[in-house]
């Protein structure tokens, strides 16, 4: 990874510049950060100020062999899901933006152009040095022991912590499910790798829910408290899930992890069934990025409700909207 980055730093190879104005949302290490919950907060911020965004992807195990491929013209998907990958799936069916995907990131941009797009936000980006980035936004999970961290394949970190340095904007996430002194070693270590970078704070606050049988209706958030759950997820960071619903009021008396991006298929039920064990529960929770790649559940199983979360800045607000206002004069 220092070599690769190395490259492009001393300019052996030259990045790439995009048509159109780039900010990505990218995190140093494996697993759930909360990339795409962030990706449409910015989307949805970003409209607000009057542009006009749109979202790459390299669209992690999707099927199909078109390169490039444009799945949200802003109303909803215009593939099948398995087409897109569950993160361009959620976020086609939720952001109310242009979605595209594909693996050579400044190719997808230019389909986003084409849609209209002023600024193009790619999700998963800090890795892909080939494009030129107007802001790196980077995520950093606060239940993340990152004083401990090490480079995979002996721990969790995609590239080295001194990497940090190519940071525009550092945000913690989850910083509502740690103490204060946690959140404090995190911050003094990242400001040692980047002591300029404008840093903030969020939570996942829960907005809602939805069966997934009926998804333009939604349930409010406090008709799941007293609720007994059963936590299905197959996302980097399932215990965020767990307690989000815990923070709801549910009681999460089982859970079913599968691995991340798992590829559900109509036998995965009869996996959550022997998971439930016999135990009489009031429903059965998913994420949203779960929702999209579900299949319809069995009869005999409680009703499988779907859990909105939404960005919510609690440190830091006023970084954010620098961080709005450095891609608005990009775009100009």
């Amino acid at each position: 990874m220092r070599g690769n980055l190395a490259i492009y730093e001393r300019g052996l190879r030259a990045q790439t510049r995009p048509c159109i104005p780039v900010a990505s949302i990218g995190n140093i290490t494996l697993g759930g950060t909360g990339k795409t919950t962030t990706t449409r907060r910015l989307t949805r911020d970003l409209r607000k100020a009057g542009l006009s965004p749109g979202i790459v992807l390299r669209g992690h195990k999707r099927s199909g062999q078109a390169s490039e491929l444009l799945i949200s013209d802003g109303n909803g998907l215009l593939v099948e899901g398995n087409m897109a990958g569950d993160e361009a799936a959620m976020l086609a069916t939720t952001a109310e933006a242009p979605v595209a995907v594909g693996k050579r990131r400044e190719r997808v941009v230019q389909l986003l152009q084409d849609e209209g797009a002023t600024v193009a936000l790619l999700d998963d980006g800090f890795q892909y040095f080939r494009m030129r980035r107007v802001v790196d936004l980077v995520l950093i999970d606060a239940t993340f022991n990152l004083p401990e961290a090490r480079v995979f394949p002996a721990g969790y970190l995609r590239e080295p912590l001194d990497h940090l340095r190519r940071a525009t904007h550092l945000l913690i996430t989850h910083a509502d499910l740690v103490d204060e002194d946690r959140i404090t070693r995190t911050i003094e270590l990242l400001r040692e790798h980047a002591p300029e970078a404008p840093l903030m704070r969020s939570r996942h606050a829960p907005a809602g829910a939805y069966q997934l049988d009926d998804p333009d209706t939604m349930i409010a958030v406090d008709e799941l408290a007293g609720s007994e759950v059963m936590a299905v997820s197959a996302v980097g960071n399932p215990a965020s899930f767990e307690a989000l619903l815990q923070q709801i009021g549910a009681d999460v008396a089982a859970k079913k992890v599968f691995p991340d991006h798992h590829a559900y298929l109509p036998e995965d039920w009869d996996r959550v069934r022997e998971a439930l064990n016999g135990h009489k529960v009031d429903m059965i929770a998913v994420t949203e990025k779960d929702a999209v790649k579900l299949t319809a559940a069995p009869l005999d199983l409680p009703p499988v409700v779907a859990v909105a979360v939404d960005l919510e800045i609690t440190h830091g607000t006023e970084n954010w909207d620098v961080l709005i206002e450095r891609l608005q004069q990009a775009s100009r």
